[in-house]
């Protein structure tokens, strides 16, 4: 459900014959967070699992979940544009979770340094990417409240949050409230 056409050509070219689909359940997963402070102030542990925020009787409700999946390269540049699409939709319950997909020791402290206020998880071994049918970065699934894909696709990083920002208003404007 990309908006514009071009992103629906990044989606087809960054995502391989696994690719989840719009409307599909969105797959489980429990990742330990890099920044485990953040992870802490959002589900209360330094593990966060998808069905924490959204699907049946959630600990933690959100109106939907933006997951983000890089590494260092390239799509690491997204970040901080993350960061403040994260402050700006806090209120709305829509919440962020980066997906990680380096290997290293220094990725942590990497993390920790760029001091994010949304956990970012740890995927090192490409599971739960590979789940997704991740295939180009930077990879962006929204999820909404019900825990469907409301949206994927592979934007450029360099222009990742006009996208982002319409498909998280589409999604609020698609659905009521969840109670607080």
């Amino acid at each position: 459900m990309w908006a514009a056409l071009a992103l629906l050509a990044c989606l087809e070219a960054g995502a391989g014959p696994d690719a989840i689909a719009v409307g599909a359940p969105a797959r489980a997963f429990d990742l330990a967070a890099l920044n485990p402070d953040a992870a802490m102030a959002l589900v209360h542990q330094a593990r966060v699992s998808l069905y924490d925020l959204v699907g049946v009787q959630p600990a933690h409700p959100a109106r939907g979940v933006v997951i983000v999946f890089f590494d260092r390269g390239a799509s690491a540049q997204g970040l901080r544009p993350l960061e403040a699409l994260s402050r700006r939709y806090a209120g709305d319950q829509v919440r962020f979770l980066g997906v990680c997909l380096d290997r290293g020791d220094t990725t942590a402290d990497w993390i920790r340094d760029m001091d994010l206020s949304f956990p970012v998880l740890a995927d090192p071994f490409r599971v739960v990417a590979g789940r997704y049918g991740v295939r180009s970065l930077p990879f962006v699934v929204l999820v909404d409240a019900e825990a469907r894909v409301f949206a994927a696709g592979g934007p450029d990083a360099l222009d990742l949050e006009a996208p982002l920002d319409l498909e998280i208003t589409n999604l609020l404007e698609s659905g009521p409230p969840i109670a607080r």
